[in-house]
Parts: C-alpha cells; sequence; structure tokens
C-alpha cells in the first residue's frame, strides 16, 4: 500500500506542475499553422521530459540504484550471517490507480487507469525493470481543465551489469494525448505525441545523456498557436544533441533548449 501511494502522489504532483506550466505557453494569440522546425523544437523538449522527470514520473538520468549486501547479526551461539538481500529482486506492482488530489485553491488533480512496474536482478542487484502504464489525468482549476492520457510500454536494462553507474539501454513505446481549455480566455485545444524507442542508450553519469539510438514519432494538435500534424524520427547523438528528420528535411536540436538549427 505504501508503494501504491507513492506512485499515485508522484503521479498527480508531476502532472499538476506540467500542465499548470501548459497554461503559460498556450496562452499566445492564434497563429498559423506550426512549422516543421518548431514541431520539431517541441519534440525535442518532450521527449526529454518524458525520460527525465520533466513530467513527474520516473528519472531515468539516476541510473538503477538499490540498497544490496550482508550484515553480520549478534546471536547467543555467536555472529551469524543475516541476509539483507535487495527487496527490490522480484518486486512486481501491478494495481489500479484511482486517486484525487487537491492542488491549490479550488483545484484538483485526479489520476485513474493501471500501472505495472517489474524490477530484474544479477546477482542480487537491481539491473533493469519494466514498466507499463495505462493512465488517465483530470486536472480542474478556476482557470483551465485538462483532460489527459498517458501510455508507457518501457523496458530498461543495465548494459554492464557488474557496474552500478553502468550505461542503461531502453526500448519500447510512449504516449501522451490529451484536451485543455482555458475558461478565462475562451481558448482550448489538443495535443498528442507518439513515440517508439529502439536501441537508446542512455548515461547517467552525464545528466541522463541518450549517446545513441533513434525513435519514431508521431503528433499532431489544435490551439491557439496554431495547428500540426507530423510524422518523423529522432536520431540521438549524444551530448545532449539530436536530429529530427520531418518530412525528409533534418533539423538539429538540443535536447534541453529545444533550440533548432
Amino acid at each position: 500500500m505504501k508503494l501504491r501511494a507513492l506512485f499515485a502522489i508522484m503521479l498527480l504532483a508531476g502532472m499538476a506542475v506540467v500542465y499548470t506550466a501548459c497554461k503559460k505557453s498556450d496562452a499566445a494569440a492564434s497563429g498559423p499553422a506550426l512549422t516543421a522546425p518548431q514541431v520539431a523544437s517541441q519534440v525535442a523538449l518532450d521527449i526529454t521530459a518524458d525520460l527525465f522527470g520533466g513530467y513527474g514520473g520516473l528519472d531515468f538520468s539516476g541510473g538503477l540504484q538499490a540498497p544490496t549486501g550482508f550484515g553480520v547479526k549478534q546471536h547467543t551461539q555467536g555472529r551469524l550471517l543475516h541476509d539483507m538481500s535487495n527487496p527490490f529482486c522480484g518486486l512486481v506492482i501491478d494495481t489500479a490507480l484511482n486517486a484525487t488530489e487537491t492542488v491549490g485553491v479550488d483545484s484538483t488533480v485526479s489520476v485513474s487507469g493501471h500501472i505495472y512496474f517489474a524490477f530484474s536482478c544479477t546477482n542480487d542487484n537491481v539491473t533493469g525493470f519494466t514498466t507499463k502504464d495505462d493512465l488517465n489525468i483530470g486536472v480542474t482549476t478556476p482557470q483551465f481543465s485538462i483532460v489527459a492520457k498517458i501510455n508507457e510500454n518501457l523496458t530498461v536494462a543495465s548494459i554492464d551489469p557488474t557496474n552500478d553507474n553502468s550505461k542503461l539501454s531502453m526500448n519500447g513505446s510512449l504516449a501522451s494525448s490529451g484536451t485543455y481549455n482555458y475558461k478565462t480566455a475562451k481558448k482550448s485545444g489538443t495535443k498528442s505525441f507518439n513515440y517508439v524507442l529502439t536501441h537508446l542508450v542512455l548515461d547517467p553519469d552525464n545528466d541522463g545523456d541518450i549517446t545513441s539510438g533513434s525513435a519514431s514519432f508521431i503528433t499532431k494538435g489544435t490551439g491557439s498557436n496554431g495547428s500540426w500534424s507530423y510524422t518523423g524520427t529522432i536520431t540521438f547523438l549524444g551530448n545532449h544533441k539530436a536530429t529530427i528528420t520531418i518530412n525528409g528535411k533534418t533539423y538539429n536540436v538540443d535536447l534541453r533548449t529545444g533550440a533548432t538549427s
């Protein structure tokens, strides 16, 4: 129950932060359809936030660490070796979530759906995990309301199980979609991002740098800044850089700032 509550609180708090930030980014006046470079910039920022805790979820930049080892315990017959094996090994979280939290004055965040999380170990050390989430999120404040859906199906593994700071491999899919409505400004819109990740390599020693791998994506939306609908690919280069290809044209992007060239 403690782990279940922890996941719920993490998700509720994180989604409240990200969607409050959305109010600032989408408050511009109506404009034309977004260009491919603008969308490439947004894709870079979105996938970075997805993978490194910007949306309040798991932050893969910290690597895989968990308590391990043995202790010596005093006994009436002398000292005995006391097994303090890793409590995460073999742990599976497979549960439904249905929670609502009050955030600020007259504001609520709700999460419902299903979450699955399973750890894998080598020699009693956590060396990977699988996570599968299917969640519905709702945010309501006096100024705006959000309804969103998040799906994750990811497998993460240590490339060198003998090294606590090993680079990580990641494969799977990420998807998010939602609608928003700004009540006072009478503006509304939709957003969706879908990614398929292939052989990503993450370096925890370099603040979660993605050193190689690729991803395909589909994104579309409408809103006060315009509308868009694009498919493309991301090739990760290391040093927090990537190239994003849309409609046959390639853009160099900074995954931290979203700057394109």
